[in-house]
């Protein structure tokens, strides 16, 4: 069952990410009032905060109960299936539109080590981006879904102990190992990485703890006042605050803006659970930008590369101040076409070609 609560938090991390990419396309065309604060590059590290942590609920959620060797592989492909196929679209017909730039030099052609890693989804020789570069998020999902399939192949019932006990250890061999030349390595002892297991412990609680509404409502002002105070001063952002020790100032960056993240999906699903769901069914444009959040964070490259070639074809026609909220509306709204013609017949279609001898799969929306 899907949460109301979850795919309108999934909407806010999509819009956020796409507000945040608005605001770097309109720097190459002209200064902007938006590129003078923390909103700059806040939006969208938060954004992809708040999906991390919503990952880590969702899967545990949904596959804590699961132990053995058939279940292991279910998840596995039930995973693969979610993810992959709709971002091989998203990468191919990037390509296909890429084509002309190609053939008239304008843009250099994938070297074999991206082409590799927009392959596997895993960075290779030193962090190479994925062709997608916004998909780099996708090499940290896949490592902890990698992780979580582990327990479940290993049947261990108390997953939530054992997977604490590893990614901390992971963390602080990272944080030993901070000064070295980690290369591609550097993925599997990122503090981000810390996210997803707030998302865990998120669910856990979720599951075990029936508060009062007022206890609710103090733990999501806590996390929406949290929230926006790191994004109005850019606290610790790894992206915004140019330092030589970028791994040093992403630890305090998981610690403080995953936990603000955590504390706001806490806060809504409580209260969607304490009764109170008519706030989030009542809002089915929010819930349909929600079940589309995935189409929006792959396709919205391709819309804002839409609209750049009209700026550059007739100038830009626009206040620069304006056009960054217009952009990204466009971004929103231009996107859910490949949502509904591109990952919803993708996925019905996956559904029906389940290899047979795996169990049913837990619902798509997860």
């Amino acid at each position: 069952m899907k949460l109301g609560s979850i795919q309108i938090l999934r909407a806010l991390a999509a819009a956020m990410v796409v507000y945040m990419h608005s605001i770097n396309q309109m720097c190459f065309f002209a200064a902007n009032g938006h590129q003078r604060t923390a909103l700059h590059a806040s939006l969208g590290a938060y954004g992809v905060d708040l999906f991390f942590v919503i990952s880590g609920f969702v899967i545990y959620t949904s596959a804590n109960r699961l132990n053995g060797r058939s279940q292991a592989l279910n998840f596995l492909w039930h995973r693969f299936r979610r993810i992959n196929p709709i971002y091989y679209a998203a990468t191919l017909i990037t390509l296909i539109v890429w084509l002309p730039s190609f053939w008239r030099h304008a843009r250099p052609a994938p070297p074999d080590a991206q082409i590799l890693t927009s392959a596997i989804l895993f960075p290779v020789l030193n962090n190479q981006l994925p062709i997608l570069t916004q998909a780099w998020t996708l090499s940290f999902e896949w490592y902890f879904y990698f992780l979580f399939f582990l327990l479940i192949l290993a049947g261990v019932q108390k997953k939530t102990k054992l997977l604490s006990a590893v990614l901390i250890s992971l963390i602080i061999l990272g944080w030993f190992l901070r000064r070295w030349p980690l290369g591609f390595l550097g993925l599997y002892t990122d503090p981000l990485i810390f996210e997803f297991l707030l998302g865990v412990g998120t669910a856990y609680l979720c599951q075990r703890w029936t508060p009062g509404k007022k206890s609710i409502q103090a733990i999501l002002w806590l996390g929406i006042g949290l929230s926006l105070t790191l994004m109005l001063t850019g606290f610790y952002n790894f992206e915004a605050i140019p330092a030589p020790e970028i791994r040093s100032l992403r630890y305090v960056h998981a610690l403080c803006w995953g936990s603000s993240a955590a504390l706001v999906v806490t806060g809504c699903v409580l209260l969607e659970r304490s009764g109170s769901t008519g706030f989030f069914q009542k809002h089915p444009l929010l819930l349909l930008l929600g079940d589309a959040s995935y189409s929006i964070y792959l396709f919205h490259y391709l819309i804002f590369g839409a609209i750049g070639a009209i700026y550059l074809r007739v100038g830009l026609f626009l206040p620069p101040d304006l056009a960054i909220p217009i952009n990204a509306v466009l971004a929103l709204v231009g996107c859910l076409p490949f949502y509904k013609w591109v990952e919803v017949p993708l996925l019905k279609w996956l559904r029906k070609e389940s290899p047979s001898r795996l169990t049913p799969s837990p619902p798509a929306g997860t």
